[in-house]
């Protein structure tokens, strides 16, 4: 996928999910939860043609068992096709919980939970856990022999996979939490407003700001690495095309660059931002601190640091050869 596609593709994924966090608030009871898409949303049309009579009662079966049927269908023609994998007997698994969810989704008066409002949640959660299971696992099994150029290849495909996660993570995650922290605060506290005649100030000001200020220190990680993905991607196909050549050293240390100084302003921004609540708290009626440790974050950067420095070695040990000879 093309840097221009890919990003097409992040735009659509960007306006989606802010379609469904403005959707959750206004229709609680169809976009409870955006783990549950789009298992939720059919299972109410299916609900809804059901009960339109006799005929839409035999339509939505037959939808149902459509529906449910596809990740054995998927198992069948790879087992016809002979490209099947013992472990794509978890397709037969898939196919089973996908009935069950469905199921339950048509009908949410016969989910019984502890905990109130989680079960079309809990459903969601555990068809994509077993889904993503075996999509991971069958993709490792299938790059474990690879040779350079495929792996290559896998890993491009994976990083353009990272970015559609990290834009769920801004526009659906981040997104529906800061929705969620305002609906609250105004909720549970009326605000007494105040107004010199030209401007009208509310008590609860303050904690709106510091709502959006953690806000965007919270994305901003999310927004940095999506840079570091598609520098990521340009060094690749840079490698791709000539390893020793003087644009893949100079991706490589702008990469490396790239994610120490995304690191060290993701922990300094957090600081501050902490900082700053301390000072307002007794403004505030909600708080929330970023203590942050990025040990992976770490872990990555110094690998970056290293790959660019092993590239610029080659690089100078191949001109050495090349005098040589």
């Amino acid at each position: 996928m093309k840097e221009r596609h890919l990003f097409t593709l992040l735009s659509v994924e960007a306006a989606a999910c802010v379609l469904f966090c403005i959707l959750q608030r206004s229709l609680s009871g169809l976009f409870s939860t955006l783990i549950a898409f789009p298992f939720e949303q059919i299972g109410a049309g299916l609900r809804v043609l059901s009960l339109s009579g006799a005929v839409g009662n035999v339509v939505a079966i037959i939808l149902y068992m459509l529906l449910g049927i596809i990740p054995a269908g998927i198992w069948g023609f790879l087992h016809w096709r002979k490209k099947s994998e013992p472990l794509d007997f978890m397709l037969l698994v898939i196919s089973a919980l996908l009935f069950v969810t469905l199921y339950y989704m048509i009908n949410p008066g016969l989910l019984s939970t502890g905990v109130p409002g989680t079960g079309k949640w809990s459903l969601g959660s555990t068809f994509y856990s077993v889904l993503l299971g075996y999509l991971l696992i069958r993709i490792l099994l299938h790059y474990k022999n690879a040779g350079t150029e495929k792996l290559q290849k896998g890993l491009w495909f994976l990083l353009g996979t990272v970015s559609v996660v990290l834009v769920y993570g801004i526009f659906g995650q981040e997104l529906g939490g800061l929705l969620q922290n305002l609906e609250t605060v105004q909720k549970g506290n009326t605000g007494i407003e105040l107004s010199d005649g030209f401007i009208t100030f509310s008590n609860l000001t303050p904690t709106y700001v510091f709502l959006f200020l953690n806000f965007a220190v919270r994305i901003l990680p999310y927004v940095l690495n999506i840079i570091v993905v598609f520098l990521a991607r340009r060094l690749l196909a840079a490698m791709k095309e000539d390893l020793y050549q003087e644009e893949s050293v100079k991706l490589a240390e702008k990469l490396s660059h790239f994610c120490v100084w995304t690191l060290a302003s993701t922990i300094g921004l957090g600081a501050v931002f902490n900082l700053l609540q301390l000072f307002f708290q007794s403004s505030l009626y909600q708080l929330e601190y970023v203590v942050a440790v990025p040990v992976f974050s770490l872990a990555f950067v110094l690998a970056v640091l290293l790959f660019a420095k092993y590239i610029r070695e080659m690089q100078r040990l191949k001109e050495d050869n090349d005098l040589f000879i």
